[in-house]
């Protein structure tokens, strides 16, 4: 069989996976174009920089689609195309999903009906949450609903704290059942889709460190690690004041050696050791290694013992009402 001929794949938004499936499609000999917006194209995916640094020094062919529509696919859709959406930020409207004939397929990277939305794995850091899966669905006009064709499973390890540790374990689970799903449609074995239970889903907005980061000094000691770990890596991290200037905590950790401390005391930096920041906690102490200021720039030296991190109350409540809509170009609305 000529695949080349006969199969073509179109690769929908952004993210390392998506780079590594198109090296694979374009290894087999089959035709491919990606379909990405500025918010993923923009984003540094790895040591080689942002994903579009890497598809220009690959080759691949790419379009830029602020706004997805029939028009703009349908000069590329033939009538043996398959789609992949992967991380994408569109919604796709029926006409779109028509198109493609029921082979528009979404990689959704947590276990449907669980976990429907973005901002995975900082919610699974927030609700301490270890089990991870990936599940791929046939596409419908709603969001991420559609009979799930693939389906795996597995746990993450007690080393995972951060986000970029969660991305960088699951990376190679996500290129294997990607690349056995290419296999399975390539040659045509016939799916045996299953339907979405209702009765066990859940769905969890977007977030975004700008807009969510805030910390609040009157939760726990470990509410306030699972926050600032949730708000890590490759994020700008969880956001608070001091001196009033807007500053962002990482790498932390909780001890209880120092003893307990008193509401009003939640947020005193009581100590500088060893690069480390000790800071006075509800039932605790938060240690912190990382603190920056908008800029990126560490301001550990500025930093004079008995200094307050605080939030003011707006900023929390803000937090909690702001609900992340980002466009295509990365803009939240």
């Amino acid at each position: 069989m000529n695949y080349k001929e006969e199969k073509n794949f179109i690769l929908l938004g952004g993210s390392q996976a998506i780079l590594d499936l198109a090296k694979e499609i374009i290894k087999k000999n089959l035709e491919l174009l990606i379909v990405t917006e500025h918010l993923h194209l923009n984003e540094r995916i790895n040591e080689k920089g942002t994903l579009k640094d890497n598809l220009d020094s690959e080759g691949f062919e790419y379009i830029i689609c602020d706004k997805m529509s029939k028009k703009l696919l349908e000069k590329y859709v033939k009538p043996e195309t398959i789609g992949l959406s992967i991380c994408s930020v569109w919604v796709f409207k029926q006409d779109v999903i028509d198109l493609f004939q029921r082979r528009l397929y979404n990689i959704h990277g947590a276990r449907l009906p669980k976990h429907g939305g973005g901002g995975g794995y900082s919610w699974k850091i927030l609700s301490q949450d270890n089990l991870g899966g990936f599940a791929i669905h046939k596409i419908e006009a709603g969001i991420d609903t559609g009979d799930i064709v693939s389906f795996k499973e597995f746990t993450f390890p007690p080393s995972c704290r951060i986000p970029q540790d969660y991305f960088d374990y699951a990376q190679k689970i996500e290129n294997e059942i990607l690349s056995d799903f290419l296999n399975v449609l390539i040659s045509e074995k016939p799916l045996k889709p299953f339907k979405q239970m209702e009765c066990f889903s859940s769905y969890w907005p977007r977030l975004n460190t700008e807009g969510n980061g805030y910390i609040d000094w009157q939760w726990s000691v470990e509410n306030l690690e699972l926050f600032i770990n949730a708000f890590d890596d490759p994020y700008a991290g969880a956001m608070t004041f001091m001196n009033n200037k807007r500053v962002h905590l990482k790498k932390c950790f909780i001890t209880k050696g120092e003893g307990s401390f008193h509401p009003f005391q939640a947020g005193i930096i009581f100590r500088k050791y060893n690069g480390n920041l000790f800071i006075a906690a509800m039932n605790g102490t938060i240690v912190v290694s990382n603190i920056c200021d908008d800029k990126e720039d560490d301001i550990f030296r500025e930093i004079i013992v008995g200094d307050r991190l605080y939030t003011p109350r707006a900023y929390l409540e803000e937090a909690k009402k702001d609900r992340i809509i980002y466009n295509s170009k990365g803009v939240k609305e």
